[in-house]
């Protein structure tokens, strides 16, 4: 079913069950959020890729809809606003660009290509992966207690866990745009064990620079150069 909502542009990707914070300056996007406060709340969040001409091709193909689920005026006349993602969404065609962006979308499936034991294994995998990955990154002090419970949910599984990545947003693009959940948990599985051993790595040598400055009683600058 193809329907037409506001566009809101940004340089991030949502993904469905994620919360997005924004605070709204353009005065576009000021207008665009007004008539979404008085009617559904509904939005279409897409990336924007900033560095191209501006043209349709600034417009990813894959979305997600969202829901401003709160919303308050800043002292400096911004708009601070809490999205919730909801469905992804494919961008058919730009209607509209005056006084806000308008597009025709369609609602995106998502599909299994199989389910077995061994996909339920891939989750567990993952879940204990995703863990590791956040105590590596020293973030599981910043993540709400609801945001450390991980969903059994195995495509609820896979937004939570493109959500948290810290990655080039065109692979988190590339994520969102994966239709079949299985090919989705494998490629996460591949970027987790990446990203997993390059901050093992990091922290490596972290500590390896930590003990020479102890043992040398250098600065940290002296001890890395020396």
């Amino acid at each position: 079913m193809r329907q037409e909502i506001p566009l809101l542009l940004v340089e991030t990707v949502l993904f469905p069950g994620s919360k997005l914070p924004l605070t709204i300056f353009d005065e576009k996007d000021k207008r665009l959020l007004e008539d979404c406060l008085i009617g559904d709340r509904i939005v279409g969040v897409i990336l924007f890729r900033r560095r191209l001409p501006f043209d349709r091709n600034r417009f990813c193909d894959v979305g997600t809809i969202a829901r401003v689920i709160h919303a308050e005026i800043t002292q400096e006349n911004q708009i601070a606003i809490v999205l919730r993602g909801e469905q992804r969404f494919r961008l058919i065609e730009v209607v509209q660009s005056e006084p806000y962006w308008v597009g025709r979308i369609e609602i995106l499936p998502n599909r299994f290509s199989l389910i077995s034991p061994q996909l339920t294994h891939l989750a567990n995998r993952l879940s204990a992966m995703l863990y590791r990955y956040i105590e590596l990154r020293e973030i599981a002090d910043k993540l709400a207690l609801a945001d450390m419970m991980l969903p059994t949910d195995l495509l609820t599984l896979g937004y939570r866990i493109g959500s948290l990545l810290d990655v080039p947003l065109q692979e988190k693009q590339e994520l969102l745009e994966t239709e079949d959940v299985n090919e989705l948990l494998l490629r996460e599985l591949e970027i987790l064990n990446r990203e997993i051993k390059r901050l093992q790595e990091s922290a490596f040598w972290q500590q390896f620079v930590k003990r020479i400055t102890l043992k040398r009683a250098l600065s940290m600058e002296r001890a890395v150069w020396n």
